[in-house]
């Protein structure tokens, strides 16, 4: 599978909302979040509700987000259609991500002054394209435009015992074979950190 991967622009959006409008969450179509589902504008209000109310309702929000640079991350391409999506924001602009992390009590290092660090959220891949390397070339895309971009660390999270089918966080062993290691964990939440300056 030749795969092309592109970070995320304003102009690629109905590219990412079309890749959201097609691709399974978990079997039901009522769940399709559009990678926006932690990104409301009343986050943890309203009764502690963080879903937009309906998958329309996601989807004209991403787009706008798209187009605001809010959401960031990578689309994998492959002849022409994306086929996987990776998450990656600086983390001190992803209040929202960490918001929903603290609530599954997973363990956040605050960032220090002065330190970049790139945040890895989700990925989501094509059912016809899983298994096939789509995730980890993306998270090496990452790594590769962190590093470039002047990034201390680049930070994600993963669980112990990985679940192929519902897991957007991603296997450890992907994390690892990237060159992350782990630097705290709760539970079954595991802390994934690699280094990008000495």
């Amino acid at each position: 599978m030749n795969i092309e991967i592109r970070k995320l622009v304003p102009d690629l959006a109905e590219d990412y909302a079309c890749f959201f409008d097609t691709t399974p969450h978990w079997g039901h179509d009522d769940t399709k979040c559009y990678c926006i589902s932690w990104c409301g504008d009343n986050v943890y209000h309203n009764g502690g509700s963080h879903w937009y109310a309906s998958p329309d309702d996601r989807r004209v929000h991403a787009i706008q987000r798209v187009r605001d640079g809010d959401i960031q991350g990578y689309l994998a391409y492959c002849d022409g259609e994306v086929v996987g999506w990776c998450n990656a924001n600086t983390k001190s602009d992803c209040r929202e991500c960490m918001n929903h992390l603290r609530s599954e009590d997973v363990p956040i290092e605050e960032c220090h002054e002065g330190e970049k660090v790139k945040f890895i959220f989700c990925f989501t891949v094509a059912p016809k394209a899983q298994r096939m390397g789509v995730a980890t070339q993306l998270l090496r895309c990452v790594c590769r435009d962190a590093a470039a971009d002047g990034f201390d660390f680049i930070e994600a999270h993963t669980n112990k015992k990985f679940a192929a089918a519902t897991d957007f966080w991603g296997p450890m062993v992907m994390y690892e074979k990237c060159g992350f290691s782990k630097q705290g964990s709760q539970d079954d939440k595991i802390v994934m950190r690699k280094t990008l300056k000495e």
